[in-house]
């Protein structure tokens, strides 16, 4: 049996990687330069609920896109959402030069995540098009890497090219990030996909993929998996942090190292996967990793200084990466070609798109009940996600196509 070379070596998915990993750049970019502006014109109240206001329409239209991923050529509405949004930056940046007002702002942080929640579901359905089965999880590991280095750099670049040159510069620059990325996807070659001889009905097509997801035990597991796991991990890391921060006295650079500890535990735990490829009983590799994280969790939440605080968020950058790679390489493996648009818009909803919500819940929470219980509950959600991993065979012994048909 011929062996596939690993994804790294395929130059059309590296390009597809680099295009979105520098897409994702552009997106950090843009929400700094938005707090930022925001902040200057109003106030922080003003500026959350700018930020919050701005994820409204990528919340709404994740799923909405999914249909279209499908029914559409996926590269055209990438490298379209590319286009649109080098536009919008464009517009942004020549307004920010006369006369910038809070309305406008939220007018194009609006239309900004219109066209931005199209991006995602046709990422997802393309993905796995440039690769074979067998590629997936060491394809996914490359993409973890791609996507957290840009997630990485882009707060800090936007923060840069605002204090240099204001929004201005920021929205320029932020153009200039999203037309490289059009350039890098607009010559892939996915695999083809064999359309149905005809098209449904957009809402039709909706309900079908919907009715997809429920249907598939596997999908629909690993679903709820996804979302108790992000339920669990996105308050601790975005509010909570901050958080145990400010009330044991190690300040901003108590976050920064923590944060740094997390990004270089993640940046490992992806290039193991590179070379290690998970294709048997999966379901009980995804258990290990989030009880792995809910630990490391628990474990910044009770540390009594800072050094044993940041090796806790190694833990956790170290076993998300896996965690996240093997779920969505055994989603990608298990999903038909045909409902492959509308799964990844509904990952992402339960992924992305439900964040903002999860972060203001626990920060209500924190605040009424104090931060050290509503971590300690978000390890237990974390470690909930590890129980139908374990409990339910068809996902405990969960393999890849490849695995099994060896």
């Amino acid at each position: 049996m011929t062996v596939a070379v690993p994804a790294y070596r395929v130059p059309q998915y590296r390009r597809y990687v680099a295009g979105e990993a520098i897409s994702v750049l552009g997106d950090q970019i843009w929400y700094v330069a938005l707090s930022w502006a925001a902040v200057e014109l109003a106030s922080p109240g003003v500026a959350g609920v700018v930020l919050a206001v701005s994820a409204v329409p990528r919340l709404l239209l994740m799923v909405l896109g999914g249909p279209l991923a499908d029914r559409f050529d996926a590269l055209r509405l990438m490298v379209g959402s590319d286009a649109l949004r080098a536009v919008i930056m464009l517009v942004a940046a020549g307004i920010a030069l006369t006369a910038t007002e809070i309305w406008l702002l939220v007018v194009i942080a609006l239309i900004f995540g219109a066209v931005d929640a199209v991006f995602m579901p046709a990422a997802g359905s393309l993905r796995p098009r440039l690769l074979e089965t067998e590629q997936l999880s060491d394809g996914a590991a490359l993409r973890e890497l791609g996507v957290r280095a840009a997630m990485m750099l882009g707060a800090p670049l936007g923060g840069a090219l605002v204090t240099v040159g204001g929004l201005a510069l920021a929205c320029a620059a932020n153009a200039v990030t999203f037309m490289v990325s059009l350039l890098a996807l607009r010559k892939l070659r996915p695999r083809p996909v064999e359309l149905a001889p005809e098209r449904e009905p957009y809402w039709a097509s909706l309900r079908a993929g919907l009715r997809y997801l429920l249907s598939h035990r596997l999908l629909r597991t690993l679903m709820l998996v996804a979302l108790l796991f992000n339920i669990g991990f996105v308050g601790p890391m975005n509010i909570g942090l901050a958080l145990l921060s400010e009330e044991r006295g190690w300040g901003p650079p108590g976050i920064g190292f923590m944060l740094a500890g997390f990004g270089a535990g993640a940046a490992i735990g992806a290039l193991v996967m590179l070379r290690v490829r998970v294709r048997r009983n999966i379901g009980i590799g995804i258990a290990v990793s989030a009880l792995g994280e809910a630990v490391g969790i628990a474990g910044a939440t009770l540390a009594p200084n800072l050094g044993l605080a940041v090796a806790s968020t190694v833990l956790i950058g170290l076993l998300g990466g896996p965690l996240g790679i093997m779920c969505g390489s055994l989603s990608q493996a298990n999903t038909d070609d045909a409902f492959r648009g509308r799964t990844s818009s509904v990952q992402a909803l339960l992924t992305l798109g439900v964040t903002p919500l999860v972060m203001a819940a626990v920060g209500w929470l924190a605040g009424k009940f104090g931060t050290t219980p509503v971590m300690l509950a978000s390890a237990g959600v974390e470690a909930l996600a590890a129980v139908p991993c374990l409990l339910l065979p068809w996902l405990r012994r969960a393999s890849t196509p490849e695995a099994a048909r060896g």
